[in-house]
Formats: C-alpha cells, sequence, structure tokens
C-alpha cells in the first residue's frame, strides 16, 4: 500500500481495502459487474470508461464483451487497487485493458471519448454526484450509453448489523446518517440525469444473494470494501462486543447450515445524452 492517499479520505479507505477487495469468496461485486455490463449493452470494438473500478468486477465483464477490437479504461483514486487490477488485466492478457488513476467525479479524459460510461456502486460515494454525472455526459458520444448502478434495497439483517456497530461507536462521533439520496427512486433518478444532461432510457432492478460461511467471514467481508468506514471507527475495546451485537442482528440471516445469507436489491439505470435521444 502506498501512503500518498490523505488519512481518512475515501481515497485511504479503499487504498486499505485493495488487497482484500472482492477477494473473501463472497458473490457481490462480481455478479452486479456482469448485470450493469449486459445492460448497458457493451458492444464489440467499443470504446468504454469504467470509473471507481475497483478490482475490476465491471472492468473485466466489460473486456470481454468489446473484445480485442475495443478498448476498456478502468480508473480508481486509490492507487493500489489502480496497480492490482492492472496486474490482474496483464496476467489475463488483456490488451484492450487499461488502468489508471484517475477521480471518478471528474475524469480526465477529452469530451466524446467514450460509446460508454460505466459506474457500479461508485456515485453516491462521490462529494458530487450530480458533478460526476455532468462530466460523464460530456465522455460519451452522441450515441454513447451511461449506466449506474446504485443500492434500491438492503437486506434488513444487514440494516440491523450495521446499526448494532454504530451503537459502539464514541458518544462524541455522529452516528452514520442516510443520505440525501439522489438515486432513491425512480423519479428522483428522472429528475438527477436530466439536470446533468441525460435522459433515461432504462431503470432495473437486480436482486442478488451473497453467502457467508459465518458471522467472521461477514465481518471479514465487511472489512474488505466500504464497510471498514463503520469498522474502522469502533475502538479496539469494543470491537469484539460490537462484533457479537451485529451478529446477533443477524440471525434473521441464519441459514440451516448455520452460515449466512444476505438479500441485495440494485438498481441499474441506462441513460444517453438528452440531445442524442432528441435527434
Amino acid at each position: 500500500m502506498t501512503n500518498s492517499a490523505p488519512p481518512g479520505s475515501a481515497a485511504e479507505l479503499f487504498e486499505r481495502a485493495a488487497p482484500t477487495y472482492d477477494r473473501t469468496g463472497v458473490s457481490f461485486f462480481g455478479p452486479l459487474g456482469a448485470e450493469l455490463v449486459r445492460r448497458a449493452d457493451i458492444r464489440p470494438g467499443d470504446r468504454v470508461l469504467d470509473v471507481g473500478c475497483g478490482r475490476g468486477a465491471v472492468l473485466f465483464p466489460a473486456a470481454e464483451a468489446t473484445g480485442p477490437t475495443g478498448h476498456v479504461t478502468g480508473t480508481d483514486l486509490a492507487p493500489a487497487m489502480v496497480t492490482l487490477t492492472a496486474e490482474d488485466a496483464a496476467r489475463a492478457g488483456l490488451t484492450q485493458v487499461d488502468v489508471l488513476v484517475d477521480d471518478a467525479q471528474r475524469p480526465d479524459f477529452p469530451p466524446r471519448s467514450f460509446d460508454a460510461v460505466l459506474a457500479g456502486l461508485v456515485v453516491f460515494l462521490l462529494p458530487d454526484p450530480q458533478q460526476a454525472l455532468r462530466s460523464y455526459a460530456r465522455l460519451l458520444r452522441p450515441a454513447g450509453r451511461l449506466a449506474v448502478s446504485t443500492f434500491a434495497a438492503q437486506d434488513p439483517a444487514f440494516d440491523a448489523a450495521m446499526a448494532a456497530l454504530a451503537a459502539h461507536l464514541p458518544a462524541d462521533q455522529a452516528r452514520p446518517a442516510p443520505p440525501d439520496d439522489p438515486f432513491a427512486d425512480e423519479t428522483r433518478i428522472g429528475a438527477t440525469m436530466a439536470a446533468a444532461g441525460l435522459t433515461v432510457t432504462e431503470i432495473g432492478k437486480h436482486r442478488i444473494e451473497s453467502r457467508f460461511r459465518d458471522v467472521g467471514h461477514w465481518t471479514e467481508w465487511m472489512w474488505s470494501h466500504a464497510g471498514r468506514a463503520l469498522l474502522g471507527r469502533v475502538p479496539a475495546e469494543r470491537l469484539d462486543a460490537a462484533t457479537a451485537d451485529a451478529a446477533r442482528a443477524l440471525d434473521g440471516a441464519r441459514t440451516p447450515d448455520g452460515g449466512l445469507c444476505l438479500r441485495t436489491t440494485i438498481r441499474i439505470t441506462v441513460a444517453m445524452p438528452a440531445t442524442s435521444h432528441q435527434g
């Protein structure tokens, strides 16, 4: 891991997560990435940008869809994520892929560079999602597609476990609060996209089941992604108690074999530049 990311920043969080991100044996990011690529209708020869590419859950299915005649650029703000994903692409012999350090909110590419821009579970994490969407609209060719995935519904047991963890934060720390979500429902999504110069062509939902051997496996998975932002704020002396409370909250997700199954619903929005839609 490099130390270039500012302490406490999103880049530092994902820099620390990079070695285990999507590498804990949990079916989550991979199936969601493949579905995002499918909904975006990536075609052979397309030039594609994958913002916030992580360890390639969207990047690699997109590369398969474009084939060797296309090109896929993945970007991430965490240098370690970029390094590891670039190594994975090289090992796979994907000459049509490159991976760069870049900001998902302000991608640094010329206008109309891409046939498709893909954003898998990233836009709502950015400081200004609206600005990011305007940037993506600028990067699309006239008939280009933007495909974005956002959360539609978490498993109730997951929400309960997160609340159990948050109850162990120091009294002087703010508890996680639901943000003002520009992707909360189809009406808001349409308005959000329109304000960015985009016209929605499709909004669909995709449900996935993620299975865990036990609570320890779930905790390992939480440390491997953005969930570590909450876990990392729990004082070390309270972590065991917090995890025990989270385990009780997850009882509703128990499976007959003693494992856990969490069901997550993702919303996938596909949009085009408004001018091309009108034309």
